[in-house]
């Protein structure tokens, strides 16, 4: 069956966030110590059933974070109808990077959903950035925030169907 909807998800963030771990553990319910960095971007698929809307099926870019692919995020974001914007809650320099990758995503994107998303929630010992910092600068940059662990799995399925749905929510607005 075809699905009602296609629509094309980035996750955005520095190098060793963990998305392509958040991504794996999406699709996969799997979940692997060391991935190898991703270079450039990688594409995966995922079909999923969203109640009220039916059938979607969701591109997924996993985009490199390191500062050599920086020239490339444009083209990357071209066609993207949201993103999940990943940050290591135990890396103050991977919170600190937000705002660049807001800005590109804005400047390719404008009003598409975007999703902050904290991730390595399970190492609470090494926990730099408080939820409660996370959810202020969520609010300061009109995103809603997702705190994950692509290691337990905590939220990760929840996430990507979030922001699927405010995707169609938005899709049907335009149409």
């Amino acid at each position: 069956m075809e699905p009602s909807y296609i629509i094309k998800i980035c996750l955005l963030g520095e190098a060793n966030v963990g998305k392509t771990s958040l991504v794996y553990r999406f699709i996969e319910n799997k979940f692997r110590e060391n991935y190898k960095s991703t270079l450039g971007v990688n594409l995966l698929k995922k079909d999923m059933s969203i109640a009220d809307y039916g059938s979607a099926s969701a591109q997924i870019w996993d985009l490199g974070g390191q500062e050599s692919f920086k020239s490339l995020r444009k083209l990357y974001l071209e066609g993207a109808n949201g993103a999940l914007l990943v940050y290591d809650m135990t890396s103050k320099k991977s919170f600190e990077k937000l705002g660049e990758w807001i800005q590109s995503f804005r400047d390719a994107r404008d009003d598409a959903p975007i999703m902050l998303i904290g991730n390595k929630s399970d190492l609470k010992k090494q926990i730099k950035i408080t939820e409660n910092k996370s959810s202020e600068y969520a609010k300061a940059n009109d995103m809603s925030l997702t705190i994950t662990s692509a290691k337990t799995g905590r939220n990760v399925e929840e996430a990507f169907i979030q922001l699927t749905k405010r995707i169609l929510d938005q899709i049907s607005e335009d149409s």
